[in-house]
């Protein structure tokens, strides 16, 4: 894929997100039977809700990837252990 095809790529799942968070705000608004906000002050929210969804989901995935590489270094070290111990 070229770096046009990327960028292009990541506008699409970028605005897909965008209306996605749109449709569930609206959604909400209206089951909570709340009038529903103008588009500008919708689009505002939306990306500040999106960054948002975006830090956390780095954070946790960090946090996940942080544990598994402990995890395998403790595995490691048991390993390593029990073969030290066999000799």
């Amino acid at each position: 894929m070229t770096k046009s095809n990327d960028s292009s790529l990541g506008k699409k799942i970028r605005d897909a997100e965008k209306e996605l968070a749109k449709g569930l705000v609206r959604w909400r608004l209206k089951k909570s039977g709340l009038p529903p906000l103008d588009e500008k002050v919708l689009d505002r929210g939306t990306e500040r809700l999106i960054e948002q969804a975006h830090a956390v989901v780095k954070q946790r995935g960090k946090a996940i990837l942080d544990e598994l590489k402990e995890a395998k270094d403790e595995f490691r070290k048991a390993y390593r252990g029990e073969d030290e111990e066999g000799k």
